[in-house]
């Protein structure tokens, strides 16, 4: 974040080098109009940054656990500190799990699975204690 601020001559709009706590008896008069009325301005700048994950889980019937789920977006890595972004896919019932992480700075593939989900153990929730 950054703030700059700016005093300037309230009759002309000259820019004077005072600063902004400045009594009234102690402003010298503008060089352009002799006024001792000043305008403060004060200017705060920021960056924000959005970031949006979006998960899909369809079931038939509304039943049971889903045949399917998917990931796409940002994703924060606890151990990293650092946001990469996902897309996951998750097929039950076609058995097939799929991951691509990728660096967003980058385009890096950080990491990268395509296998059988009934093959895809120890991993998430599934990690052993």
């Amino acid at each position: 974040m950054s703030v700059e601020s700016a005093v300037k001559c309230g009759i002309c709009g000259e820019e004077l080098k005072e600063p902004t706590n400045l009594t009234v008896e102690k402003r010298i008069p503008c060089p352009k109009c002799g006024s001792l009325i000043r305008s403060y301005s004060v200017a705060i700048h920021d960056t924000i940054r959005l970031r949006d994950k979006i998960g899909m889980k369809a079931k038939k019937g509304g039943k049971g656990k889903p045949f399917i789920e998917t990931t796409t977006g940002d994703d924060l890595h606890r151990k990293t500190g650092k946001w990469n972004y996902i897309e996951r896919i998750v097929d039950r019932e076609n058995n097939l799990y799929s991951e691509i992480i990728t660096d967003p700075e980058t385009g890096k593939i950080i990491h990268q699975c395509h296998e059988r989900l009934s093959e895809h153990k120890g991993h998430g929730s599934a990690k052993k204690s």
